[in-house]
């Protein structure tokens, strides 16, 4: 399968419902034979009741992790990792690793990952807009210069939004929209 979007729907993922894959595609395939890695925050929880749940949303026989599989097959030279605060979501496969951590607390990142830094990283989270400003904050130090912040599921209706250009006056910017959600895209220099 050399398509990311047949890989999202193999292994489960809301991406594709969400019409991000288009973007990851694009963006991603440049980097399909080079060692990239990849830290997506959000592994996809099957605890019911907490926040960022899959349940419901998933089809039948899903796990946690299914796009970090799919990045995985399709970034064939990547390390990829996940972080999550869930322990349902922890596992390891083939160029899998997962840790298991608050993205929002800065120790908490910095334990976690001790050294490592990463040429993308995906903040499939907590979608709240505190959230995603706090990861933002410890993360995006450990971005390679000329790799990609992804962040999903922002909304020009979100009480901060219009604080992102000022808060993030470091990066290079691109917002995608659809008809579904928004996602930014940072770009480091």
């Amino acid at each position: 399968m050399n398509n990311l979007r047949d890989l999202i729907e193999k292994y489960g993922s809301d991406k594709n419902r969400n019409e991000y894959t288009p973007i990851y595609h694009s963006i991603l395939n440049p980097s399909r034979g080079k060692k990239v890695k990849l830290l997506e925050i959000g592994i996809g929880t099957l605890i019911p009741g907490v926040a960022s749940s899959m349940v419901g949303y998933s089809g039948e026989g899903y796990k946690p992790g299914g796009s970090l599989r799919a990045f995985r097959d399709f970034l064939p030279q990547g390390e990829i990792y996940g972080g999550d605060v869930q322990p349902d979501c922890m596992f390891e496969e083939d160029r899998i690793n997962t840790f298991l951590f608050d993205s929002t607390d800065s120790e908490a990142c910095e334990a976690a990952l001790g050294s490592l830094r990463f040429d993308i990283i995906i903040d499939d989270g907590l979608h709240i807009a505190d959230a995603q400003m706090k990861t933002f904050k410890n993360l995006w130090h450990r971005l390679e210069s000329g790799g990609y912040y992804f962040i999903e599921d922002i909304a020009e209706h979100n009480p901060l939004y219009s604080e992102w250009r000022s808060v993030f006056a470091e990066a290079a910017c691109e917002k995608w929209t659809n008809e579904y959600k928004n996602i930014l895209v940072f770009s480091k220099y």
